[in-house]
């Protein structure tokens, strides 16, 4: 159905199966258990990354060409949450990342020019060509033949908005932010008996129902024509666990009647855990939206380094 990033979690999986392997069956059992009931990829693992994350991780940003503007809400409270937040340092020696801060109507030449600037002025960029760099576009970066801005698209991290054009996001290297929420009811509610309720609404269309459809209890069916690869957290939640996709031209009633009700409510359980990470918070609190966009870029700080093209 959706693709999820593999290559993100290999130390909570590879502990997961230690723990399986070593461990007595009933041991194991309660593994399982706990594996199946959790919404994360890693859940031996989240709780201890995430407070490391907080205790050390440092983004250095670099000073923008001129006041910034923004086009979405949501890249406004992004911006304005790293700004004052703990991660940020004065000390670029001491960072793990370093933040490209540009408005949404820089010009691809203007935009070329800043990291020309940020090339020539500081060693960081070259010392990885710029894979240790994240920059936030809703927009996205297009395709130009300009080096910077190549470099910038290939290997810089992107934070874009969800749902973000095919062609301007990579996976497994890229970010979507959460819409921020807003109390509305999505494009359909299906009953199928009972209580089992589920929140249909079309992916590419309006997507800022899906936290607070979670938060309420509803089950939530995004209906795509293809793979989903950019939801917000990925590398984190288990998405195929507590959101069912399905393909445009699918009828709802019939799919969505074969489920039950425990294969209902453990999606609507999971849904509503983890609702928390789409709330924008100001400021922000522990596991909310911002946090854990800042977590996943924690994870990322461990970037592949390139040699340097002269």
């Amino acid at each position: 159905m959706f693709l999820l990033r593999k290559n993100l979690h290999v130390p909570g999986l590879f502990l997961f199966l230690l723990l399986l392997s070593s461990s007595s069956s009933s041991s194991v059992s309660i593994a399982k258990a706990q594996y199946k009931s959790s919404p994360y990829l890693s859940p031996t693992t989240v709780i201890l990354n995430y407070n490391k994350m907080v205790n050390n991780f440092k983004v250095f940003m670099y000073k923008p060409n001129k006041p910034l503007n923004f086009a979405a809400k949501v890249e406004s409270m992004f911006y304005s949450s790293l700004q004052n937040s703990t991660y940020i340092t004065q000390d670029p020696e001491e960072a793990h990342l370093f933040f490209v801060p540009f408005s949404q109507d820089t010009s691809t030449r203007s935009l070329a020019r800043v990291i020309t600037r940020i090339r020539s002025e500081h060693p960081y960029w070259n010392r990885t060509l710029g894979a240790d760099h994240f920059y936030l576009s809703c927009g996205g970066i297009p395709r130009v033949s300009d080096r910077n801005l190549v470099e910038l698209k290939k290997n810089a991290i992107q934070i874009s908005c969800f749902p973000t054009r095919r062609d301007m996001f990579v996976p497994h290297k890229d970010l979507t932010l959460p819409a921020v929420s807003i109390p509305h009811a999505p494009a359909r509610r299906v009953r199928m008996g009972g209580e089992r309720e589920f929140c249909v609404g079309e992916y590419g269309k309006d997507v800022s129902w899906i936290g607070e459809a979670m938060r309420l209890g509803c089950v939530v069916v995004v209906v795509t024509e293809g793979a989903v690869n950019d939801m917000p957290f990925m590398d984190v939640l288990r998405w195929r666990e507590m959101v069912v996709f399905l393909r445009k031209g699918e009828e709802v009633k019939r799919v969505l009647g074969e489920s039950d009700g425990e294969w209902h409510e453990r999606r609507r359980g999971l849904g509503v855990v983890v609702s928390k990470h789409f709330v924008w918070n100001h400021p922000p609190l522990p596991f909310d939206a911002f946090n854990t966009i800042m977590y996943q870029l924690w994870l990322r700080r461990y970037t592949i380094r390139y040699a340097n093209v002269q």
